[in-house]
């Protein structure tokens, strides 16, 4: 099945309104002469989402969409600091990050409010770019699978019923810490037996259904390895960090396809 590439910007906590502005303004600019062929996600700062919003409203661009990096497990209440996932819907974001590994391991974000936050975004109609990965000490372990398998699984499982509805509305992103802004990547081989093995993992979830379903790679991606990471085999997109913070590296890399 032909599932269309998604890049995805994270971000992250950087910027301010007028440099998010300048290099949102840039990449649309240089996406509308260089590539049509994938769905181009930004992911700003919370704060500076409605910002971004408005100037997508003006520039029009078909092929690039709003996304929130991190929802609240909970629905509108008294949370204090919190985004519930209603409010991203009223601000047109289309896709959220959940269980970027800088929430599970910086803020312990645990598997149950992972897995409400998912369920969240589902019945909101939400893309959700749910992470999963190993950090360096279990790859060292030979522990990847183990932990993929248990990431997937408790992710997931409270989601099943409503995911065989909408499977497209899932992306997995395979991040293996380590690799996370080290300038580190995993191996080609590496990454293409993870992917296998997701995708095993959601056709054991899903069945057929699972095809449905993208599975894309973070991790030190950048404009001089997007090109060879996206032809591997099973990989459908890439979230980008850093390099993203470059409209000409994130032009290059949406333009690599």
């Amino acid at each position: 099945m032909n599932r269309k590439i998604i890049i995805a910007a994270n971000w992250k906590q950087n910027g301010t309104s007028k440099s998010l502005n300048k290099l949102a303004s840039s990449i649309i600019k240089g996406i509308n002469k260089t590539t049509r062929k994938c769905e181009i996600v930004l992911l700003p700062p919370s704060i500076y989402v409605n910002e971004i919003k408005k100037l997508l409203e003006t520039k029009k661009p078909y092929n690039v969409f709003l996304g929130i990096q991190n929802i609240s497990p909970y629905n509108n209440g008294a949370y204090t600091g919190e985004i519930s996932i209603s409010m991203a819907k009223e601000l047109q974001c289309k896709f959220c990050i959940i269980g970027h590994s800088e929430r599970r391991i910086i803020f312990n974000e645990d598997q149950i409010s992972l897995a409400k936050k998912l369920t969240l975004a589902i019945e909101n109609q939400v893309k959700a770019i749910y992470c999963v990965g190993e950090t360096l000490s279990e790859f060292r372990k030979n522990m990847t699978k183990k932990i993929i398998n248990n990431q997937l699984k408790q992710g997931l499982d409270r989601s099943l019923k409503l995911l065989r509805k909408n499977p497209e509305k899932l992306i997995i992103a395979y991040e293996p810490v380590w690799a996370i802004g080290t300038g580190k990547n995993a191996s080609e081989k590496d990454i293409v037996n993870t992917h296998k093995y997701i995708r095993k993992i959601l056709f054991s979830m899903f069945g057929t259904l699972s095809e449905k379903i993208r599975i894309i790679y973070g991790g030190s991606v950048n404009n001089k390895n997007a090109n060879t990471i996206l032809n591997l085999n099973d990989v459908d997109g890439v979230l980008v960090g850093g390099a993203s913070l470059n409209a000409k590296k994130f032009v290059e890399i949406c333009s690599s396809i």
